[in-house]
Parts: structure tokens; C-alpha cells; sequence
């Protein structure tokens, strides 16, 4: 193993002090260090290391097997990118990552360029996992190029985590793939999952779960997905249907009730028009009657008064009539000066003096008298006088 700066030096697995110091790598003895600038690695790398290559060494029965390999040793290039493990009899590599941001296309395209046929297992550890339905930039470089994603972990009281220890007995391995839902948001979907040691590595390099292909496997969760994507489809496609014809049923029941109100509104119209009409007519025909009315009022009253002007001209023919008669029957009567002369009415009659006029009292400026009570003098005379 080869420190990963590049400065060459040669490093050892150290057991490490369980009590004191964990398992890590150092430079071997005698070897130097000088201008070295790796960075310390963390524990859950290490651990991921250990059980990876306990997994290897199960699986693959090879004695070639090395660790850290630089990209070097493999082809001549000086670029210091390294296989985390490699077998070269078995042509097969592993490369481990902790961090997805180390995931880059430049160091996956140069171990896959350089790797002279090597097949390579590309393993992240499972705190990379997820996307919250965000595109995940680094799991589908590996995607890309593996078809799917594995996931390296251990089983705890809280869930799925990151290994806590060496322990190749606990690992647990995730293989899962990700795609994109109908709603166009990226989903993690598992198709195998179980101890590390249950995942088998054959011949050609390809990996199985249970003796079960994981290409094979993948395939049925990629056709249970898209069925479940498409039964999805179709049942959004239905609640379409379902809401076009509630909105189709809603629109069609308020066009009707708008035709109804509209009918409605002109029955109301029309029947106020009848009414306005009706009663334009009534108040026509009180008018009618009232000019009728009125007309045979003003006829009564014409007639009324053309009676009453009859009865007083009659009334004033028959007074001037018994006027005439009295001054004719009474004229001998002015000749007496003792009483005066009055009609049947009570009115005082007068003669006058010089004219001989016979009227009532009321034509004469002066009367009465001495000697000549009913003597007076009319008021021509004395005009004339």
C-alpha cells in the first residue's frame, strides 16, 4: 500500500491498541517520510477498509490481492490517483469512497482509462445515500458506469448507519439505483440488501446477492418501479378524467342554472312588464273614468246652473211679473199718504214725485214724510234736479 500524497512511501495495516489507539495505517519502518502530506484517515474509512478487504479475501480465495494501489502500477501514467483494492490475477479492482465529493468524473475516467481491462466495484459508504428528491450528482457518476449504487454499512438501534467498528460479520452491503418518479423528483430504491458476506463476487466480476444476480435483480425493481410509476400515471390520468368530467358536469350544471336564472329573470321581467302594463291600463281607465266623471260632473253642473239661471229668470219673470201686477193693482194705493205701501214680501214700495216712477225704496234717494209717506223722489230725477 502506497501513501495516497504521492510521495511514495510504502504503508502497513497497524492493528492499533484497542484501549489506546485505533486501527490504522504507517510508513514502514526504515522507510522515510520526508515531504509526505497525507491526510490522517478517519475511522470510518479505516473500518470500511478492513471489512471490505475481509470481504474480498472471502470472496475472491486470491493471494495477489493488494491494497491502495496507485494507477501506476497498473499503466504508465504519473497521475496519483489509486485502486482502493486490486487483483490483478482476477483482473478485478474496488474502489472505496467515504465522501461522494471525492466522486469526480476526472479520478472514475482516468482509473477506468488506465485501468487495462480491470473491472472495478465501486463502493461508497451509506451516509452518501439518499437525495430528497434532488438530482444526486455523485452517486450517478457511479450509477453511469455500474448501473447501480453500493452502499456500505452497519445495522443500528436508530437504523441504517455508518460502520462503527471493524466488524465483518456486522457489515451490511445496500445495492439500490436511482431514477426519477412521474412528478420529475429522484428517488433511492433498493433491490438488495443484507450482510456483506452474502454478496458474492463470480469470474467474470459480477456481483450476486443469494446467488441472485444484482443486474437480474435491479431489472425487477427498475419493472416494479416503472409499473408502480405507471400504475401512478394511470391513476393521475383517471383523477384527470375524473376532475375534467366533475369540471365538465360542474360547468354543464352551471350553464343550466345560468339559463335558468336567465329565464327566470325574464319570466320576472315579463311578468313585471304585464304588471306595469296592467297597471298602466288601470290607471288609463281611472283616468277615463275620472275624465268621464269629471265630464258628467261639469254636464250636471252645467245643466244644474242652466236650471238654476232658468228658475231665477223665471223667478225674476214671475217677481217682475207680480211686481208689474202689484204696481198695476196698487197703483190707486200711493195715493193714501197715512201707511206705506208694501208687497207681500215685505218690500216698500215709492212713487215718485215728479216722474210718476213706481219702484221699491231702494231707486230713490228720498221718501217719506208728512203728508207724502209714500212720495219720494227716484234718484234720475234728482240726478236730473
Amino acid at each position: 500500500m502506497f501513501c495516497p500524497c504521492g510521495c511514495g512511501s510504502n504503508l502497513i495495516l497497524v492493528a492499533g491498541d484497542k484501549n489506546e489507539r485505533e486501527q490504522h495505517f504507517r510508513i514502514k519502518d526504515g522507510l522515510s517520510a520526508t515531504g509526505c502530506r497525507a491526510i490522517t484517515e478517519g475511522k470510518t474509512s479505516i473500518n470500511s477498509k478492513i471489512v471490505l478487504k475481509c470481504w474480498l479475501d472471502e470472496k475472491l480465495e486470491t493471494a495477489d490481492l493488494e491494497s491502495r494501489v496507485p494507477i501506476h502500477a497498473v499503466n504508465d501514467t504519473n497521475r496519483k490517483y489509486e485502486f482502493t483494492f486490486l487483483t490483478k490475477e482476477r483482473k478485478l479492482a474496488l474502489s472505496y469512497c467515504h465522501d461522494r465529493a471525492n466522486l469526480s468524473d476526472e479520478k472514475i475516467g482516468i482509473l477506468e482509462r488506465n485501468g487495462q481491462g480491470i473491472r472495478i466495484i465501486y463502493v461508497v459508504d451509506c451516509a452518501n445515500g439518499g437525495c430528497r428528491g434532488q438530482y444526486p450528482e455523485g452517486m450517478m457518476k457511479i450509477q453511469n458506469r455500474q448501473r447501480y449504487c453500493l452502499l456500505l454499512g452497519e445495522n443500528t438501534s436508530s437504523g441504517y448507519a455508518v460502520l462503527t467498528d471493524a466488524d465483518y460479520d456486522k457489515a451490511i452491503l445496500r445495492a439500490v439505483f436511482y431514477a426519477q418518479d412521474i412528478d420529475g423528483l429522484w428517488a433511492e430504491i433498493p433491490f438488495a440488501e443484507g450482510l456483506l458476506k452474502q454478496f458474492s463476487i463470480y469470474e467474470d466480476g459480477s456481483l450476486r446477492f443469494m446467488d441472485q444476480p444484482l443486474t437480474a435483480l435491479m431489472m425487477k425493481a427498475e419493472d416494479k418501479y416503472l409499473r408502480k410509476n405507471v400504475a401512478r400515471q394511470l391513476q393521475r390520468d383517471k383523477e384527470a378524467i375524473r376532475r375534467e368530467e366533475a369540471e365538465r358536469r360542474y360547468r354543464e350544471k352551471a350553464e343550466k342554472n345560468r339559463i335558468r336564472a336567465e329565464e327566470k329573470m325574464q319570466e320576472e321581467a315579463e311578468k313585471r312588464r304585464v304588471e306595469v302594463e296592467a297597471a298602466r291600463k288601470k290607471l288609463e281607465n281611472i283616468e277615463k273614468e275620472r275624465n268621464y266623471r269629471e265630464e258628467i260632473a261639469k254636464r250636471r253642473m252645467a245643466e244644474l246652473a242652466e236650471k238654476q239661471q232658468e228658475e231665477r229668470r223665471r223667478q225674476r219673470a214671475e217677481a217682475e211679473k207680480r211686481e208689474a201686477d202689484f204696481i198695476r193693482n196698487m197703483g190707486e194705493s200711493f195715493s193714501q199718504q197715512i201707511t206705506p205701501v208694501r208687497d207681500a214680501e215685505g218690500n216698500r214700495w215709492i212713487k215718485c214725485e215728479y216722474c210718476g216712477k213706481i219702484a221699491k225704496e231702494g231707486s230713490f234717494l228720498s221718501y217719506g214724510g208728512r203728508g207724502h209717506v209714500n212720495l219720494g223722489t227716484c234718484k234720475e230725477c234728482a240726478t236730473r234736479r
